[in-house]
């Protein structure tokens, strides 16, 4: 069993209170950019490929072989491309290493969507705060800066009505080998949706798991082992969500006070 461990850091707040994002092609290890080249150059050579960005651990520095996943965001107006689970695959058997890849395809719709409770975009949010730009044309740098507020939730606003939809995508996990996978994802759901109901209190940004937990511990202590099961889960895999409907209740009903959160001048 793979045990958290404390790894990760907070992202820094310039003195306007804008987050400052951490990402760097200097931080990604040695081992990893042969991937980065690999997925970059295969995106960049299809047609109507606008730019290509890596999120995540790789880009900050922080990535660790054999358990860290490889995500990248690339610009396109075509329709969904099957050949991207190809790609993935062909990927994934040349570096194997990488705890999986994943490929998602952003046109200009679902790029500027606005999520309730939101009141900017999601992904502009992302690749503003979370994104490390490989190739093609920079979107991001026309992007206005975000603040801690809402409109840095990422999971917490849609945790209940994903967790109402979770026995119908558990199932399809299981029918394509890849529950554990799901049981993963959806814990890490859970764990980050624990800390975005204390951002407004601390004042600070991460996504890494562990200081997730801690700060979601510190303001509900009463409820740090709980969570720190779920922790476990995001590493393992050895249990189902569904066993913490209870918590997903409690982190939906705290949500609400995020909502009140006044922007900042």
């Amino acid at each position: 069993m793979i045990e958290p461990q404390r790894i990760g850091r907070f992202l820094a707040v310039d003195k306007f209170g804008y987050i400052q994002p951490d990402v760097a092609i200097e931080r990604v290890g040695t081992i990893w950019r042969p991937l980065l080249r690999f997925v970059r150059d295969g995106l960049m050579s299809r047609p109507g490929v606008r730019s290509v960005y890596l999120r995540g651990s790789i880009a900050r520095g922080l990535a660790i072989e054999n358990v860290s996943d490889a995500d990248f965001i690339y610009f396109s107006e075509t329709n969904f491309d099957p050949a991207d689970i190809e790609f993935e695959d062909a990927a994934a058997a040349k570096f194997p290493f990488a705890g999986g890849l994943e490929l998602l395809r952003l046109g200009r719709a679902a790029f500027d969507e606005i999520r309730p409770r939101q009141r900017r975009p999601y992904f502009h949010m992302l690749l503003k705060t979370q994104c490390l730009f490989l190739a093609g044309d920079d979107i991001a740098r026309d992007i206005a800066p975000f603040r801690i507020g809402p409109d840095m939730v990422s999971h917490v606003f849609s945790l209940q009505s994903d967790f109402a939809r979770l026995p119908r995508l558990l199932q399809a996990g299981r029918d394509g080998g890849v529950e554990q996978s799901m049981h993963r994802w959806f814990s890490r759901r859970i764990v980050r949706s624990g800390f975005e109901i204390t951002m407004d209190r601390c004042n600070r940004f991460t996504r890494d798991l562990y200081l997730c937990y801690e700060q979601f511990a510190a303001f509900y202590s009463e409820r740090s082992e709980q969570m720190f099961r779920v922790l476990i889960n995001c590493l393992n895999g050895g249990e189902s969500p569904l066993q913490y409907g209870e918590l997903v209740a409690f982190l939906a009903s705290e949500s609400a006070r995020l909502v009140a959160i006044a922007p900042r001048p």
